[in-house]
């Protein structure tokens, strides 16, 4: 495992056990973890989860104990006779021999040696992995004590042999390993006494022929088990499969449950939250109806919760015919963005895979984590195209890293369907690049005209000269407003400046006698243009662009963003064409806002496109055809070279109708 990797993955073991209270020192456990599986990918992270399901709080002083223990019971049960544990069984044996030479004194009889080979068996372990640690602890003459008697019955015939010498002698001279030899119903029997009968060589070879037809039926019979066995297994390829699969996708960016990758960004530790972890564990073991149970339990105490969703209706979907597709989001970066468009990709998943599916087949969802940078964004548009059973990506959120993965999908022929990003730049990057927000030219053209047609003529704007989306729009709205005969005025306002101050700009604006400032952050930058509203103090209207358009903006803006007028793809309140608006109510329990629409426009339009395609390219000709049309939460659309054709509302912002002490964003009535 890559140091970094490895490091993620034991930062969250230690993050999950110190939530749950599973142990008093989490972070002793994982290095004691990585002492037994050398850091070995697959067998660290089998062990943590083994760990982290550990039924009992462990205490302080009982880490290595447990760690053991959990090995014994749990692991070599999966890894039982898997070359990756041949030096954990090892290590195990070599202990357990130690503690034996102790309690003997090194002296081992006829019992000891029954013992032995009885570990060898529940190990695992052949009669040759087992010679080395012997020939290392007992010397070579002690290791081969049986051959030895078998000698010393050649050449006195008072000597007896017992039963399990016997028998094993038997084992070892045809060549089987301990692990053939059912040990646990042979007893032993001590040496001859005078008093008992004398046992010629001609009658133990007796004994052995007698002995014989036994033996093959033995091993007919194990070679019948071992063909059950593969029976069995054959019948659970399909799960055990899901698994493999599992694990070979592991990152810490993403997720189809077995990891949660939201932090609690806005309250402390829940029983929800609780839940939703236990669901995690379960889900890593590939225990799909123990995670489904657990991820309803977590949205049976809050449904308001996405991830927990898509996880849910993954854990039905991955054991059964689906489709599977991707939705990146800066879950890291910006928690409450990301879940405004996860909202509507686990509803429209949640509605089709209750539907019966696509085609009899449902809608699997892999969560991706790109914290909104571009870098991240072409590793994980890597990975994803890698991943040749992933047919569509819904993301990414800014432009910038958009702009950024859309040169990887469009080359690896991977549809990619962006609700949020508006860059000019997107535009014609692509056959497989699309978009469900309409173009950032009828967005600033919509607030264009308004400032227009409300004599706003002399307008100010800041702007993010690092984002594409950010200058898109600006760029815009400027040819908009000098198109309609107002003025820009020239004010220095870059939300990208290391020394932006919030103050000086208002200062600018008002010597300029502005009629309105426009704010026109990336999601980014949004702290910075809530600054300069708050210098403001309405002195100037503010006008804001869609970024603005979120729950964070009249959270922290409060008074001072009442009436900012703002540009939106969409607005609940004006949505009587669709259900979509009810529909979200209840599965959230509060209205949502336009991400939340165009995610649950863009996952729609993939699953209308997969009811005539199962593949990457057949998709795309789908969703590019010129009579593909879509009925989503706003409506009918349908893509013309990549951008969604669709109308623009404006919004304002005012006092909430239901609390006068908090706002609303609300549709402005012209």
């Amino acid at each position: 495992m890559h140091p970094e990797k490895l490091q993620v993955s034991l930062d969250t073991f230690v993050q999950r056990m110190t939530l749950l209270n599973r142990a008093d020192n989490p972070e002793l456990l994982a290095r004691i973890v990585v002492r037994w599986t050398k850091g070995q990918p697959l067998l660290t992270k089998k062990l943590l989860q083994y760990v982290l399901q550990s039924e009992s709080r462990i205490r302080e002083g009982e880490e290595a104990i447990s760690v053991e223990k959990v090995i014994r019971n749990s692991l070599l049960k999966e890894f039982k006779k898997d070359d990756l544990t041949l030096n954990i069984r090892r290590s195990l044996y070599r202990k357990d021999l130690d503690n034996l030479l102790e309690v003997t004194d090194g002296q081992l009889n006829d019992n000891d040696q029954l013992y032995l080979l009885r570990i060898q068996k529940s190990l695992g372990l052949s009669y040759r992995e087992c010679q080395i640690v012997n020939s290392e602890k007992l010397g070579l003459n002690s290791y081969f004590s049986l051959h030895q008697k078998n000698n010393i019955v050649s050449q006195d015939k008072n000597y007896k042999l017992s039963t399990a010498e016997e028998y094993n002698l038997i084992s070892l001279e045809s060549g089987n390993i301990c692990e053939e030899s059912d040990l646990t119903t042979q007893t032993a029997v001590q040496p001859t006494t005078a008093h008992q009968p004398k046992r010629t060589l001609q009658q133990k070879w007796l004994w052995i022929l007698l002995w014989t037809p036994f033996l093959f039926l033995s091993l007919k019979g194990i070679n019948w088990s071992r063909q059950h066995q593969i029976t069995v297994k054959d019948d659970s390829n399909a799960q055990e499969q899901l698994c493999i699969d599992l694990t070979s996708r592991e990152s810490p960016r993403m997720s189809l449950g077995e990891k949660v990758l939201t932090k609690e960004y806005n309250q402390p530790i829940s029983a929800s939250m609780t839940a939703s972890y236990q669901g995690m564990a379960a889900f890593a073991r590939c225990e799909f109806s123990t995670a489904k149970a657990k991820y309803q339990q977590s949205l049976g105490i809050n449904k308001n919760n996405p991830e927990a969703l898509i996880y849910y209706h993954n854990a039905e979907a991955i054991a059964q015919q689906h489709f599977k597709i991707a939705v990146s989001v800066p879950l890291g970066s910006k928690p409450d963005i990301a879940w405004e468009i996860l909202r509507g990709v686990a509803q429209a998943q949640a509605e089709i895979n209750q539907q019966g599916g696509i085609n009899d087949k449902h809608l699997l969802v892999q969560i991706v984590n790109d914290d909104n940078d571009p870098d991240v964004a072409r590793q994980v548009a890597k990975q994803l195209s890698a991943d040749e059973n992933i047919l569509a990506v819904v993301g990414h959120n800014d432009s910038n890293s958009s702009i950024a993965a859309a040169e990887i999908y469009e080359a690896e022929k991977l549809v990619m369907i962006s609700p949020t990003s508006t860059s000019t730049k997107l535009s014609g990057m692509g056959s497989y690049i699309m978009r469900t927000i309409p173009s950032v030219s009828a967005l600033a053209s919509k607030l264009a005209s308004y400032t227009s047609t409300n004599s706003l003529t002399k307008i100010g704007i800041c702007s993010d000269s690092g984002d594409s989306a950010s200058g898109s729009f600006s760029q815009e709205f400027i040819a908009k407003t000098i198109e309609d005969g107002g003025q820009i005025q020239s004010i220095n306002c870059d939300f990208a400046q290391d020394d932006f101050q919030p103050d000086s700009i208002v200062s600018q604006a008002l010597a300029q006698n502005v009629d309105a400032l426009l704010l026109a952050p990336s999601v980014n930058k949004m702290s910075q243009a809530i600054a300069v509203a708050q210098a403001n103090k309405q002195q100037i209207p503010l006008l804001g662009n869609h970024s603005l358009y979120t729950y964070k903006t009249i959270e922290s803006g409060k008074d001072a963003i009442a009436g900012m007028v703002i540009p939106s793809p969409w607005l609940s309140e004006n949505a009587d064409y669709s259900s979509f608006p009810q529909a979200a109510v209840q599965y959230w329990g509060g209205e949502v806002n336009w991400r939340t629409a165009m995610a649950y426009d863009a996952t729609g339009a993939i699953i209308k496109g997969l009811q005539k395609s199962n593949s990457r390219t057949q998709l795309q000709s789908v969703l590019t055809q010129t009579n593909f049309s879509v009925n989503g939460a706003t409506g009918q659309f349908h893509f013309q070279q990549g951008d969604r054709l669709g109308r623009v509302q404006l919004a304002y912002i005012k006092k909430s109708d239901d609390d006068g002490s908090k706002y609303q964003f609300s549709q402005l009535k012209l």
